[in-house]
């Protein structure tokens, strides 16, 4: 079932989802939205969409989890991904 994305979004909504279907969304205005966005664009393109979103943080930081190992993965202001091997 989709999720209704209409004007009363909260970005919470957003925590437990894939890169994937993150950038799969049209999702409202606003630059939290379009940070988290990008984030996820720069996962799907380090071939990481499966990615979970888990946390934003107020410095451009995103926290996401592995989906298969289970780590951690960061992704900070500047696009770096961050990742323990």
């Amino acid at each position: 079932m989709e999720r209704d994305f209409g004007p009363g979004l909260t970005v919470d909504e957003l925590i437990g989802m894939t890169a994937y279907k993150i950038t799969h969304l049209t999702l409202p205005p606003g630059d939290i939205f379009e940070h988290t966005f990008w984030a996820a664009s720069v996962l799907e393109d380090s071939f990481l969409e499966s990615c979970i979103l888990v946390e934003l943080w107020g410095d451009g930081h995103t926290v996401w989890q592995s989906a298969e190992s289970e780590q951690p993965v960061w992704v900070t202001p500047t696009g770096e991904v961050r990742h323990n091997h």
